[in-house]
């Protein structure tokens, strides 16, 4: 729903009634509107709270750390704002959550690991950040998650095999994540939407790309491009390729190697 509420969340009368009677306060929905400025710490007194929408807004600066104090959360949606900074790792003590979307705002840092106590989630969304560094292990706590979108933004490594225990989780976007490699753990499986805009990769990965290989490369091994097209020349289906092609017998030009080895 459109609204057209403008000026800042300590500004709306909903709000200060809250503030009044935090007790009474169980929801609040300011979303779609064109409210500015910070979410003021205040907030994190409305512990009655089970539902907060305030997404697509054009809401910036940090999110307050005084947001896990909300304990009875379970639904909170932020996405389409302006956030700033790092995702709190206070956010862990929000153990009633279910559903929770921080998607297209401008989170910075690295994925807090105290989210893997938040065990009664079942969404979560951060994609279209710029969060960094890796995904933590303790999301493989997240039993009940079905849905983990973690696409377009600058993680790297791989996921955590502790995944192996996302045995629900069917709704799975993480490419589009220059750094990210390697495949899904077993015992995840994703279902054919999770593939939605990720390139076909290497072994055909959700992450879209294969990780670069740990073998050390020594003063006897051949230029790249030729130690390629010599394992080329030695696969039996290469060979019958060329067979087919009737030109069994035939050399790999040196330019070929060049531009695809």
């Amino acid at each position: 729903v459109q609204h057209a509420f403008a000026g800042t969340i300590a500004d709306l009368a909903t709000y200060q009634a809250c503030l009044t009677t935090p007790s009474s306060c169980t929801s609040v929905n300011f979303a779609n509107n064109q409210l500015t400025g910070t979410m003021p710490s205040e907030i994190g007194k409305l512990t009655s709270l089970t539902t907060m929408s305030i997404h697509t807004n054009q809401l910036s600066g940090t999110l307050p750390t005084e947001l896990g104090a909300l304990t009875s959360l379970t639904h909170m949606h932020l996405y389409n704002n302006q956030w700033t900074g790092k995702v709190p790792s206070e956010f862990g003590a929000l153990t009633s959550m279910r559903r929770m979307s921080f998607l297209d705002c401008q989170l910075t840092g690295t994925l807090p690991p105290e989210l893997g106590a938040s065990t009664n989630i079942i969404e979560l969304d951060f994609h279209g950040n710029q969060l960094t560094g890796t995904v933590p292990s303790e999301f493989g706590m997240l039993t009940g998650l079905t849905l983990l979108f973690l696409f377009n933004n600058q993680l790297t490594g791989t996921l955590p095999s502790e995944f192996a225990a996302l045995t629900v989780l069917t709704k799975l976007l993480v490419c589009d994540n220059a750094g990210l490699c390697g495949d899904v753990p077993a015992g995840v499986t994703p279902d054919s939407d999770s593939y939605w805009g990720c390139p076909a990769a290497l072994g055909g990965t959700l992450l879209g790309s294969a990780c670069p290989s740990s073998t050390p490369t020594t003063a006897l091994q051949a230029p790249p491009s030729q130690a390629c097209c010599s394992a080329l020349a030695q696969n039996n289906i290469f060979k019958c390729v060329l067979e087919s092609l009737g030109l069994q017998g035939h050399q790999i030009p040196d330019s070929w190697c060049r531009n695809n080895c």
